[in-house]
């Protein structure tokens, strides 16, 4: 299964492992990247606490509305520190009434995450699978030709979905755990 993941930026799978089969990962896969696939608090504040920098979010965005009812939006954005290295590259889907909470706290320039923190909303994430496999535009971006982890989840606001999002990890996350911050 390949996909586009951004304009030009097509993702060539290697593997996929679904929901069901994720447990299987903790035999096969370090626990640096168990705590970075599976982490299901706020990632951005995970890449804080592991680079001791402060997690910028470069956001790219389109907005498609149906007036009045609901708005669906694409945003694509990158983690990266405050000295420009990128650590993650995002793609979401919104889909949301435009009286709902949340849509009234989105900022174009915030880790979904941080908003959520930030305005208390409590929210459950289901992740529905784990990639493993290659792009070559992320390989430059992320300055490596190591193949890349990626994984989508959903997140629940009042059991209902309001967004889809897919992670793609630069394969440098997991050299953090290895070096002292401090």
């Amino acid at each position: 299964m390949n996909f586009n993941i951004y304009v030009f930026y097509k993702f060539n799978t290697i593997c996929v492992i679904k929901k069901n089969r994720i447990k299987n990962l903790q035999n096969k896969l370090s626990i640096q990247w168990q705590i970075i696939l599976m982490n299901e608090g706020s990632f951005t504040k995970t890449l804080h606490y592991l680079t001791n920098n402060i997690i910028k979010t470069k956001t790219l965005q389109k907005q498609y509305s149906i007036p009045e009812i609901m708005s669906r939006n694409i945003r694509c954005a990158w983690l990266e520190t405050e000295i420009y290295t990128q650590l993650t590259f995002a793609r979401s889907l919104w889909r949301f009434l435009l009286n709902n909470t949340i849509y009234k706290t989105i900022s174009n320039n915030k880790a979904i995450g941080q908003l959520l923190i930030e305005n208390q909303i409590d929210i459950y994430k289901h992740i529905h699978e784990i990639y493993y496999g290659y792009c070559k535009n992320l390989e430059l971006q992320f300055k490596s030709i190591k193949p890349l982890w990626g994984r989508k989840y959903t997140l629940y606001y009042n059991k209902i979905f309001f967004v889809t999002i897919q992670e793609f990890f630069s394969p440098s996350i997991a050299d953090f755990f290895n070096n002292n911050n401090g």
